[in-house]
């Protein structure tokens, strides 16, 4: 065991110094190497990503809205697609979003289920309204009835928070206050199926709120200054595998 730890893998006199790395070194100096220098890809990987579906975004936000039957097969095709659809708001099932936060105030996003001419449902998210006098007071609030068209953005549903339990959850009456949007169990509710995507209704439009749209800002910065803390950690490492395996050599004795 102990020539393993002392072996080199070969001597290279350069002047007056000899670089002999030792085998055990070199094996841990590459290995963490290569760890460091994939980690650092993956980073620039990520940030590539990023700003490839930040361009995405807005390409898709600024296109005409389309309807139902012309958007695409593909899920991850359909975020962000403007949309019109028409049909009927269920007034009486909506859910409200709980602790959302708009210019300062505290209270909900309401979501309303829309039933489509073609009988497929989505939740739309109708805007933010402030909290009541106290958490019991739910806000009051209309909703349209009858046929109406509707124009919005498709967003993804709301994610849940990991903190976030099942057991606060439950909707109990209507409209319901809830910690997180769950389609699956809002559809045992229902009584019928809810697409997966969410539509936020845009300003202005029948049986709308305070509208506000956040901001999606994919931040390659961080990933790509990550990436340069990786190879630069993995330089420092080979530099010091150089110095720690290169000594001065005694000349006198050569």
């Amino acid at each position: 065991m102990k020539w393993i730890l002392t072996a080199r893998l070969f001597s290279l006199n350069i002047g007056s110094y000899r670089f002999s790395p030792g085998v055990v070194t070199t094996a841990l100096a590459f290995a963490l190497a290569y760890v460091m220098f994939s980690l650092g890809q993956w980073q620039l990987s990520r940030a590539q990503y990023k700003d490839n579906l930040q361009k995405k975004i807005v390409e898709r936000q600024n296109k005409q809205p389309v309807s139902y039957n012309q958007l695409p097969v593909e899920a991850d095709k359909r975020l962000f697609l403007p949309v019109i659809l028409e049909g009927k708001y269920d007034p009486d099932h909506s859910v409200l979003l709980d602790n959302r936060v708009v210019d300062g105030v505290v209270g909900y996003d309401i979501f309303t289920p829309f039933m489509m001419n073609n009988g497929t449902a989505i939740l739309v998210n109708r805007g933010f309204i402030p909290l009541g006098p106290t958490r019991q007071d739910i806000p009051q609030f209309s909703t349209p009835q009858g046929q109406v068209a509707v124009k919005g953005l498709l967003e993804k549903t709301p994610a849940k928070a990991a903190f976030q339990s099942d057991e606060f959850n439950e909707v109990k009456q209507w409209p319901g206050v809830v910690q997180f949007v769950d389609n699956a169990a809002l559809e045992l509710k229902l009584g019928y199926q809810l697409m997966d995507e969410i539509m936020r209704l845009d300003k202005n439009e029948a049986g709308g709120f305070k509208h506000y749209q956040p901001v999606i800002n994919l931040d390659s910065a961080k990933n790509q200054g990550y990436a340069f803390q990786w190879f630069a950690m993995m330089t420092a490492l080979l530099i010091l595998y150089i110095v720690v395996n290169t000594k001065k050599r005694k000349l006198n004795h050569e």
